[in-house]
């Protein structure tokens, strides 16, 4: 199989697109905040499992699927935002109820609210960075047009696709170790209940505001 021309290039997109912020950026620091370098590492494994899912799809022919069938796309952007926000108005009335709840005297209820990941609606983290993905379509997006633009082998496409996939997931693995090993070392700081509590405020609306845009798009 020749290798795609340019992979240096291609590399470089993925990098860029790894690391821009999105919801995956937010549920990961969010997650981390909340349980630690676990609870961020299993959100990362369930971000890149969605997307090396979407890179065997692209593999298998989706691309021309969705080029056919555009309302595939419009579907996908539909439930991805439903979930987003459902995420993002949870974190909201979550920290507002433990607000509440802590003015009324009741810590032990706030410290059980606010303990870890297992306290997290949505869902596990694993299942939150999973879902994210597969009702995101971003990651399909990418696959459907800046990919092909780097397969120039039109007997070897199905083998350069699956390439070009595999060198993303690869990225976004490298990406996500890197990050959540470098947060992860402010856990003390992260611990803080004001800080824990900023973090889920910003999260929240971010998710929200993810969710919201996605709709007005689709």
């Amino acid at each position: 199989m020749p290798l795609p021309e340019h992979l240096g290039g291609f590399v470089a997109t993925a990098v860029l697109m790894a690391v821009l912020p999105g919801p995956d950026f937010v549920l990961v620091t969010r997650n981390t905040a909340r349980g630690g370098r676990r609870a961020g590492l299993g959100t990362a494994a369930g971000s890149v499992t969605g997307i090396a899912g979407w890179a065997v799809l692209a593999t298998a022919g989706l691309a021309v699927l969705v080029s056919s069938h555009p309302e595939v796309l419009r579907v996908l952007q539909l439930a991805g935002a439903a979930y987003l926000t459902y995420l993002g108005l949870s974190a909201v009335l979550g920290l507002w109820r433990s607000r509440r709840a802590r003015q009324a005297g009741a810590e032990a209820f706030d410290t059980v609210r606010d303990a870890g990941p297992g306290a997290s609606r949505g869902g596990s983290p694993f299942l939150q960075g999973l879902l994210n993905n597969a009702l995101n379509p971003k990651p399909l997006v990418f696959f459907v047009t800046v990919v092909p633009q780097f397969v120039t082998a039109p007997e070897a496409a199905t083998a350069q696709t699956a390439l070009l996939g595999a060198v993303s997931v690869a990225v976004v693995v490298c990406w996500w170790l890197v990050y959540v090993l470098g947060i992860s070392t402010l856990a003390e700081f992260m611990r803080r209940r004001r800080v824990r509590q900023g973090i889920e405020l910003t999260g929240g609306v971010a998710l929200t505001a993810f969710g919201v845009a996605l709709a007005l798009a689709a």
